[in-house]
């Protein structure tokens, strides 16, 4: 009998025969039933940084709570009873009350080894509790703390997860919001509420493991006053950490430094551009400007960009070129940078955080510049163009821009590039997207935007074809069900382009091992579905992984009864889902055709070993046999190779066998005069 915490509900369970479940429940019941996926479908996970671990098990500061003892330390308690321990537990808590660093100190508490400790990602566009893993004997740390909408059936289904997870004595710990947590009478899951510590004792902690000997410095000016009374716990973590890695100048100098990092700049840059407000100080505000877009390329290259900034706000560059005004290290000591070892141009090596900090004052202090900043990134980064090389750099700094007043122009620019149809623009726009997509903070919104134009008619083709690129790159890559889902919602489309861009979109992700399985299956089970437009997009979509003339053809393994092998479960697997996905494919009126024409040419390619291409064509048309399609195939035409003829003589042989055998010695089979297969 399990009693729940907060409640008053009663559940017993007795055994029944089979996979048979009884359950008595006193009280008002309602069963809710879940799909259960099969284990290559459970999210990833990832390890933790020692770095992070260090500091939640050594420095974490944990707030009393309504009890007295630390919040914390009531979800250890609930983590390590031997009585009714809790296999899942919330943690709740607004933005800046570290829910992050509470979670990794509540598991090492518990005992739980650093090892055994991992996030999840979330590869998924609504959470369900059926693909939330309970690897045995391990912890793992689930952030729901972005979604404010959880379905009903996350909070019923998790009574089946707590039940997994007890029996494989796995623990999962899930971070959550206050507007976003509210599993009223859906669930009973150990709850504790966190409160926000105080940012000033984090800072102190953080800064006696980090660098102890420069604690006195919180109490240095300016840095005394930097910390807010309501200051998030991050803040406190940050401000340690620039003390601990603050350059060895001297007190008075690091403080002083620590101070401008920590206020983004913002009186320093505010100092700086009313000192160089003249006309003639233009050039260096552009070289300002390119340096920060550029940090670390070479001189050239930052020098050259800055001419072009200048000239695209009406500058004209003095006459007699690079031999007309002052020495490259006059002009690097008037914006602050400095020369890297390989003659490259640096804010960052000697003030970090100034290259950011600059773009961001000139997005906010310049917003008639904004458009200008843009289209320049574009031209410089444009092929053959001065920057070229830094497209990723260029990408990196514009997307923490997106998230400033006015940033919805990054995006909005960004597609209007796409639709231009110039490949200068498109390359810088699509880095811009996929980068966006992958942002902890703006990553979710991008990736609902670029859902809703896979989804929208009126979509463009090149942002169609674009959308596509995004999916099969490092988005498709770390969150391949989430590239999945907008690629299937593209290859529903009735458009010849956008599924030619679907097409290559998966044979990319396909060509990745680790998730060739899960790439694989997803797309099987469009084909399975039994919705129109869902079962025509994974038909196409799997027949594009069999093209025989593609460069990327997913490997099969060996006949394991021909060769006397062992077969791995993952080839053994492919295997199955190949075998799945043609049988699908030629029951959809609409694929069938080029399911054939596929199955035709694997039969002749000798690309293919016997052993790979014959079993799986045996298991795909059994049953089939007296059909026309499968009968024309086995048949062959004018063009098939000696090769395929010698295969569909043999193909043809064993499914006759295997026809007789489950007829009996009655059944025979003759070959009429059209060439057609007839079985009695």
């Amino acid at each position: 009998m399990t009693v729940n915490e907060g409640t008053e509900t009663v559940q017993q369970q007795a055994e029944a025969s089979g996979q048979a479940q009884v359950t008595q429940v006193g009280g008002d019941y309602e069963e809710h039933h879940h799909q259960y996926v099969r284990g290559w479908q459970y999210l990833r996970s990832t390890g933790v940084d020692d770095g992070e671990l260090d500091l939640a098990e050594h420095a974490f500061v944990d707030p009393p709570g309504p009890q007295g003892s630390g919040q914390v330390a009531q979800a250890v308690s609930m983590l390590t009873r031997p009585y009714n321990k809790s296999h899942v537990l919330v943690l709740c808590g607004e933005s800046g009350t570290g829910r992050r660093t509470a979670a990794l100190h509540a598991l090492r508490k518990a005992g739980v080894p650093r090892k055994q400790i991992s996030w999840l990602v979330l590869d998924w566009d609504q959470p369900r509790t059926e693909q939330i893993p309970h690897p045995e004997g391990r912890a793992c740390i689930l952030d729901l703390a972005a979604y404010r909408d959880l379905s009903e059936d996350f909070y019923t289904g998790l009574a089946d997860y707590q039940k997994q997870a007890q029996a494989a004595d796995a623990v999962l710990v899930i971070l959550a919001d206050p507007n976003g947590w509210n599993p009223r009478i859906l669930a009973t899951v150990p709850t504790v509420h966190l409160t926000r510590p105080s940012a000033a004792k984090v800072a102190e902690s953080h800064l006696l493991h980090l660098a102890a000997g420069r604690v006195d410095w919180l109490t240095d000016d300016p840095l005394k006053d930097l910390l807010a009374p309501a200051a998030p716990a991050s803040d406190g973590a940050r401000l340690a950490r620039l003390i601990a890695d603050a350059e060895d100048n001297g007190r008075d100098d690091g403080n002083a430094a620590v101070g401008m990092q920590f206020t983004d700049w913002k009186d320093h840059l505010k100092t700086w551009f009313e000192e160089h407000c003249a006309p003639g100080d233009l050039q260096e505000r552009a070289l300002l400007i390119a340096t920060a877009l550029l940090d670390g390329a070479p001189a050239a290259v930052v020098l050259g960009a800055a001419d072009q900034l200048f000239t695209e706000v009406g500058g004209e560059l003095p006459r007699g070129g690079a031999l007309s005004g002052r020495d490259l290290d006059k002009r690097l000591a008037a914006i602050g940078a400095s020369p890297t070892d390989d003659e490259g141009i640096s804010l960052e090596q000697k003030q970090r955080g100034l290259s950011e900090a600059a773009l961001k004052y000139v997005w906010r202090q310049r917003p008639q510049l904004r458009p200008v900043l843009l289209e320049w990134a574009s031209q410089i980064s444009a092929p053959n163009k001065i920057a070229v090389r830094h497209l990723q750099r260029i990408a990196d700094c514009l997307v923490p821009l997106s998230l400033l007043p006015g940033g919805s122009t990054v995006l909005s620019v960004a597609r209007r590039w796409i639709e231009t149809d110039r490949v200068a623009h498109r390359q810088l726009a699509i880095h811009i997207l996929e980068t966006m997509a992958l942002h902890p903070i703006a990553g979710a919104a991008v990736r609902k935007q670029l859902y809703d134009w896979a989804q929208q008619k009126t979509t463009s083709d090149q942002l169609t074809a674009a959308v596509a690129d995004v999916c099969a790159g490092e988005l498709g890559q770390r969150y391949p069900r989430v590239a999945l889902t907008r690629l299937r919602l593209l290859a529903s489309r009735d458009d010849q382009q956008a599924r030619d861009a679907v097409a290559n979109a998966v044979r990319t992700l396909v060509s990745t091992p680790e998730q060739r399985i899960l790439v694989l299956s997803e797309i099987v089970d469009w084909a399975e579905s039994t919705i129109s437009t869902i079962r025509k997009a994974g038909a196409s979509t799997f027949l594009a992984l069999t093209d025989i003339t593609s460069d990327i053809l997913l490997p099969l393994p060996a006949d394991q009864e021909n060769t006397g092998e062992t077969v791995n479960a993952p080839d053994a697997l492919a295997s199955q889902l190949f075998v799945r996905g043609w049988r699908a494919a030629l029951q959809e009126p609409t694929a069938a055709p080029a399911a054939y024409r596929h199955l035709a040419a694997w039969l002749d390619s000798p690309k293919l070993e016997d052993d790979q291409v014959l079993p799986l064509a045996a298991q795909v048309l059994r049953g089939y046999v007296g059909q026309e399609g499968p009968s024309s195939l086995l048949v062959g035409s004018p063009d098939s190779s000696d090769l395929g003829r010698a295969r569909r003589a043999q193909l043809f042989a064993q499914l006759i066998s295997e026809v007789a055998s489950s007829c009996g010695p009655s059944a025979v089979a003759r070959t009429g005069g059209d060439g057609a297969v007839v079985t009695a």
